[in-house]
């Protein structure tokens, strides 16, 4: 079986019915440990708060083999990056300079254990881990499963502790069944990529095998890109859109998808590899907190405190929910004392139900939404600009035409330590009634009206462009002819029950994708 790259440079996106709604869980931020000139882009960290426990581990003393195109070199990683191995065809070559030369594995290994706060480039989720670099896939990107079972057992006899492979094919060997096998009896979490066919694609090994930890990915909305696959095998979810890591120093950066800084080598990538390598950090950073938990222990805790954003309970699109690294640690033992909020989506749109999740409060005595004037942040002081809603005092609460425009909070009555509290969560975004159904289309895509524009009402669609590289066509398409950022109004007509809608929104106009 030929093995490809886990990975899209860019994918369509598709908006996810019913979704269960979330939020920042909880409103406490730690600082990020530099001025790294690309954590700003770096959205992925903080929407699994991996940034708030770093106070508590940053991945010291966990190896980390990235089997993949190899890794480096770049400065970024270069503290962090061992000597690498490549296992091409079955020829094996020790101690050569790593050198990846097509990127992918260099942008798993940044997004895993790029250095922090050493006023270059970005941070890795697990800062202080090492990488073992593994090099099975050719110049192509192609690789054989004989290549991947030979380099996890070489993995584990280095002393990985996790062993990531965002790489995968239809079909299973039984050398590769093996050497996972032999992985797990010796304690090591292997953590795959569930895969990019698409929905209705045959499920992804090693991602398959249920020995790994498969992952899958979404973008900044918690929407389900296109290009990921579904199915009872995935496990847990993590950022796989846009994002920003490290490529080989001196590689041609590509102005549309650099990030960081212009020229330097980082650019942005997509794909269920990059949503891989944030859960091979998080296991990084557990296994550095807590050395003596076995890789199950680890595997279970993950998946044990993902947040829920799919359909109730586990699902095929999502699995268990969206990799929650601070959830953990609090579950841990961490943490215990922090002042927590009632959460949820920060999505606010017309007719689509929102779930706020209090279980991480006290009993919780009384429940009440508010309308209110300007966003904010989680609070214990009540808010001046927000007026109650009446017959809103459950968790779900639907948007309706009397929100658009204002901002939406859950306020909690707890008690705590014999003292009545009330506890404000974060607002979400301004409420709107159209709304694009995603954040990303590939370059060359036509896409029309009826499949872009989303809506509480079922006025037709129409929509104006802004600025970027985005046109109509035929008065009811919208053709993406370059890589950038196309901002647009998207409206709907007027209905009995609504008045026309308006709303802006941005899309990235992303690379094609590479089957």
């Amino acid at each position: 079986m030929v093995l490809v790259l886990a990975n899209f440079q860019g994918a369509a996106l598709a908006s996810t019915d019913s979704r269960r709604d979330y939020q920042n869980e909880f409103s406490t931020q730690v600082e990020a440990l530099g001025v790294d000139v690309g954590y700003e882009a770096q959205w992925g960290l903080q929407i699994i708060h991996a940034n708030e426990v770093w106070s508590v581990s940053t991945g010291a003393n966990v190896l980390v083999a990235v089997v993949d195109s190899g890794s480096g070199p770049n400065v970024d990683l270069s503290v962090n990056l061992l000597p690498g191995r490549s296992i091409i065809r079955g020829r094996s070559v020790d101690g050569a300079n790593d050198v990846d030369p097509i990127g992918h594995g260099t942008h798993v290994a940044g997004i895993i254990a790029a250095q922090a706060n050493n006023d270059i480039g970005i941070a890795g989720v697990a800062p202080d881990a090492k990488i073992i670099p593994i090099r099975v896939l050719d110049s192509n990107g192609d690789g054989s499963e004989a290549d991947v079972a030979l380099a996890i057992r070489y993995a584990v006899e280095l002393g990985a502790r996790v062993i990531n492979l965002s790489l995968g094919g239809i079909g299973q060997t039984e050398p590769l069944q093996s050497a996972i096998q032999y992985a797990v009896d010796k304690n090591v979490l292997v953590i795959a990529a569930a895969g990019n066919a698409g929905p209705n694609a045959a499920t992804t090994y090693p991602a398959g095998n249920d020995l790994t930890l498969a992952v899958t990915a979404i973008d900044q909305t918690m929407g389900s890109p296109t290009f990921t696959q579904r199915g009872g095998y995935i496990d847990v979810t993590a950022p796989g859109v846009g994002i920003c890591s490290t490529i080989r120093t001196g590689s041609r950066v590509d102005a549309t998808r650099a990030c960081a800084n212009a020229g330097e080598p980082y650019i942005t990538m997509s794909g269920t590899s990059m949503a891989t390598a944030f859960v091979s950090g998080v296991a990084a950073l557990i296994m550095s907190a807590k050395p003596t938990m076995t890789a199950m222990q680890v595997r279970e805790v993950i998946v044990a405190t993902a947040t829920d954003i799919g359909e109730i309970g586990r699902d095929t699109t999502f699995g268990a929910g969206l990799v929650n690294v601070y959830a953990i640690f609090r579950a841990l033992g961490f943490f215990a004392n922090e002042i927590a909020y009632p959460t949820f989506s920060p999505v606010g749109r017309v007719s689509i139900e929102i779930i706020a999740n209090t279980l991480q409060l006290p009993q919780t005595e009384r429940l009440q939404w508010y309308r209110c004037g300007s966003p904010g942040e989680a609070t214990a002081v009540i808010p001046n600009d927000c007026v109650s809603i009446a017959r809103a005092q459950e968790l779900r609460y639907t948007p309706t035409i009397d929100d658009l425009g204002s901002f939406l909070r859950l306020g909690t009555l707890i008690t705590l330590g014999g003292t009545p509290q009330i506890r404000y969560s974060a607002t979400t975004t301004r409420v709107v009634g159209v709304w694009a159904s995603s954040t990303a289309f590939e370059v060359g895509s036509t896409v029309n009206f009826k499949t872009l524009i989303e809506s509480a009402s079922k006025g037709n669609p129409s929509l104006k462009i802004i600025s970027g590289p985005c046109s109509i066509k035929n008065k009811s398409s919208v053709v993406f002819s370059e890589i950038g950022k196309c901002l647009m109004r998207v409206s709907s007509a007027a209905t009995a029950k609504y008045p026309k809608l308006r709303s802006t929104v941005l899309i990235d106009v992303i690379e094609k994708v590479k089957v």
